[in-house]
This record gives C-alpha cells, structure tokens and sequence, in this order.
C-alpha cells in the first residue's frame, strides 16, 4: 500500500485536485474533516475555551472557526498554541487510520491511498506518506479563489498566505508538483498523467 499527501496553500486548488481524486475511485483521508471533527470534541473545546477565551464560540457553544482562523493567522505565538491542542491530536488520528490502510484492516480496491492535508509539510505530517504531490497556483489566483470562497477581504487572504510556508519551500519538500495556472481539464489532465505515471491501479 503507497500513500502519496497532497499539500498546497489557500486558494491552491487542492480540493479540487483531491476532488477528482477521489471521482476516480481512490480513497482520500481529509485531515481538515479530522480537524474538524477533533473541534467538536468536549475535552478539545474546554482547552481552547481556557486559552483563547469565550469569543471564539459562537452562542450555542460550537465554535467559530472563521475567527479561529483570524486570529492564529495573524500570531503566531497562538498558532502554535492551537496546533497543540488541534493539529498533536489529528497527525495520531490520521497516523492510525493509515496504519489500518497499510496493515490491511481497512478495506480499499486501490493500491493507493492519498492523505490530503494544508499543513502536510509544516507539521512534519510528511513523514507519514511516501510521496508528497505539492499543488501550486500564482498568488493572484489564489488570492481571488480564497477570496470568493471564504468571503474575506484580500488583505485577510494575503496575511493567511504570508503566515504559511511559501511556494518554493513547498516545491523543494515535493516529489510531484501540480501546476493549476490553467483550466479545470489541464489540472485533470496532470492528474491522469501522474496516476498512470506511478501505474497505479
């Protein structure tokens, strides 16, 4: 079993890349829906509520994960405290299930499974796939498809993209890179190209 992590920044087009992905079949282990799930767990939100305080809940005492975002994005000194609270629980849980899919405990017909995850290479998470494929995108774009999907201002999107690793960290850690400068068939295409290329079945 070879697992291959599919990293970019905002506005990148990983999604979409993983998208596709998993249309043709393959499993996709979705570290953000980890994140997500861990941000809804009790013991999660009682240590976030004692660090970052009650403003970043919304009343029915779910928390608000765009103004989590606001606020780690521009310190990093919280960043970090919310990676050991969050991102320390969702590198175990995504380690265990691809020990399941390795170990054959987790039923799959591919003999590929694809990790996709933001932060891949800045929390070490690499260390845990075999093959990093790194989407990459000109900031310009970036910046607009952020900016459409997450309704934020082009300043909120430029100081997220700034608190992240750059591009050409990305693409030196990387043993495929994704070019998604063109259209949504030129990307499929890379795909399709890379998928046959590592004979993946």
């Amino acid at each position: 079993m070879r697992v291959i992590g599919i990293t970019g920044g905002i506005g990148s087009g990983k999604s979409t890349v993983s998208g596709y992905i998993r249309s043709l079949g393959y499993d996709i282990v979705d570290a953000d829906e980890i994140a997500g799930d861990m941000a809804r767990d009790a013991e999660v939100l009682d240590e976030i509520r004692e660090f970052f305080g009650s403003g970043v809940f919304f009343e029915d005492g779910s928390l608000n994960r765009k103004r989590m975002s606001e606020i780690v994005f521009s310190d990093i000194s919280k960043r970090e405290m919310l990676e050991n609270i969050i991102t320390s629980r969702v590198i175990s849980r995504v380690a265990f299930i691809l020990s399941e899919y390795r170990n054959g405990r987790m039923d799959t017909e591919k003999d590929t499974v694809f990790l996709d995850a933001p932060t891949l290479l800045e929390t070490g998470a690499d260390r845990l796939v075999d093959e990093v494929w790194v989407v990459l995108c000109d900031i310009e774009k970036r910046t607009e498809r952020a900016r459409k999907r997450d309704n934020a201002t082009a300043d909120e999107i430029e100081s997220r993209i700034a608190s992240q690793m750059s591009d050409d960290e990305r693409a030196d850690k990387a043993d495929e890179i994704i070019l998604n400068n063109g259209s949504v068939e030129d990307l499929y295409r890379r795909i399709d190209y890379l998928i046959a290329e590592k004979h993946m079945k």
